[in-house]
């Protein structure tokens, strides 16, 4: 990631610099779109109970009236039964947006949405709250909900009310570890226990260890020295953990010219003992920079942004392709790659993003829509609406565009809520950034809600 707020950023549109804002007010409640759901409340049961005369067991006769000197017994007064508790109504589903509105300066501001549906067309940011110019930042771990500031390297964690309120419940700062702005995305922070975080930060090299729950930092895992090369800067995947492992990808680019190293590291990390373990080389499929995903089975995959394909079509650059670690393995398998091309008719691809039951999607670029010459800029070039999103199954190795998503900038986020699956896909410059999502059923792209910006942030937090 680029440690300014620049185009080269590996989820980041062409955007200036962001000016800081101060956080708002301590205790807020979003406005959600839809309407809530009330409690239902019980109306009072009438008695239906009648009194009959019992009848004999053996005759079926009335029973006889006993004489004076053997009075009848006293009946027992037959038990009732408690009332039944009432059941409490289940909390209507919370989600929380972050996105990011561009002027005609170029500079951003960014919202943070609260919704009780997915089923609206779209986002209202008078509803929304503000939280200041340049990107800032969501996150949902343990039950709350973790808001980093764009230029401030701060991060308040909310709680949840049941009325849909959040309410501040604790503030970290990582300015005493030399960060100077936000930086907590899922390329950032890992969580691995409601105790223990790591936060990564690429422009040190550093990871960062912090508690979730105090809300306190615990200490540092120090950069090795491989982590640097002059004149380039640090970039990566995001973390995953498996088995007491946390596994990452370290790589370089020069953000003047989009120049991608042909080589990476695999780093892996004992969460344990906060140590890392090795520095794995590795020159194939370069350069993992999306969002990491594991399969049913425990196999991790790891792939590219759509950054890098710019210097393949551009300079001859290694081409792109998906890496897989196996289950139980700590290597990335030297006989396995996933070729974009072999799926998408030849093209270009980047996103990889597995879906279960051994589906995938990825992003296909059409570079027979567009064309570049020396004056061309790399990343205008890769961020231009000529890719599309292609549906594949690996079983069979055969993929087909998406149906109902036209041609896009390519750098599609995949969101999984409650069994449903869906896909943010942001619009060109010409329109904001504006961001659609998609839900995919049965491999056709149903629109749902439509933000005014950039997103690629969007939580559950019931």
């Amino acid at each position: 990631m680029s440690p300014v707020s620049l185009p080269t950023a590996r989820h980041c549109p062409p955007a200036a610099a962001p000016r800081r804002r101060p956080l708002g007010a301590q205790v807020w409640s979003g406005v959600l779109l839809g309407l809530l759901f009330a409690g239902g409340g019980c109306g009072e049961a009438e008695d239906a109970t009648s009194v009959t005369s019992p009848l004999s067991p053996t005759t079926g006769d009335p029973p006889s009236v006993p004489s004076p000197e053997a009075p009848p017994a006293a009946e027992e007064p037959s038990p009732e039964a408690p009332p039944a508790a009432e059941e409490p109504s289940p909390l209507p589903p919370l989600y929380a947006i972050m996105y990011e509105v561009y002027d005609d300066s170029g500079e951003s501001t960014s919202y943070l949405s609260l919704l009780d549906t997915l089923d609206i067309e779209a986002v209202d940011t008078s509803t929304s709250r503000e939280y200041g110019r340049g990107r800032a930042f969501v996150q949902a771990y343990d039950g709350y909900l973790f808001v980093g500031e764009a230029e401030s390297p701060t991060v308040t964690r909310y709680s949840v009310s049941d009325a849909g309120e959040l309410v501040e419940a604790g503030v970290i700062s990582f300015l005493p570890y030399g960060l100077t702005q936000g930086q907590f995305d899922s390329w950032n922070v890992t969580f691995i226990s409601p105790t223990k975080a790591y936060l990564q930060d690429f422009a040190q090299g550093q990871t960062i260890i912090w508690n979730p729950s105090a809300m306190e930092i615990l200490g540092v895992i120090e950069p090795p020295g491989e982590f640097f090369r002059q004149g380039v800067s640090l970039e990566g995947s995001p973390g995953v953990v498996r088995d007491g492992l946390l596994y990452r990808t370290f790589n370089w680019v020069n953000y003047d010219d989009a120049t991608y190293s042909t080589d990476f590291l695999l780093a892996i990390y004992d969460v344990a003992t906060d140590q890392l373990l090795e520095l794995v080389p590795e020159t194939r499929c370069p350069v993992p920079g999306n969002l990491v995903h594991v399969d049913e089975a425990g196999n991790i995959y790891f792939s590219n942004w759509i950054w890098p394909v710019a210097g393949t079509i551009m300079r001859g650059a290694p081409t792109s392709c998906v890496l897989r670690i196996n289950a139980g393995e700590s290597r990335f398998d030297p006989s396995w790659t996933l070729d974009y091309g072999a799926l998408t008719e030849g093209r270009r691809g980047a996103m990889f993003t597995y879906l279960p039951g051994n589906q995938a999607l990825m992003s296909a670029f059409y570079e027979e829509r567009t064309s570049f010459d020396a004056t061309t800029d790399p990343w205008s070039y890769v961020g231009s609406l000529n890719w599309r999103i292609w549906s594949a199954d690996l079983d069979s190795m055969t993929a087909a565009p998406v149906d109902g998503i036209d041609f896009n900038g390519g750098a599609f986020t995949p969101v999984s809520f409650d069994d449903r699956q869906f896909v943010m896909v942001p619009g060109g410059e010409e329109e904001g950034y504006a961001t659609q999502l998609y839900e995919l059923v049965d491999g056709i792209a149903a629109p749902y809600v439509k933000l005014p910006g950039w997103s690629y942030q969007f939580v559950k937090l019931r």
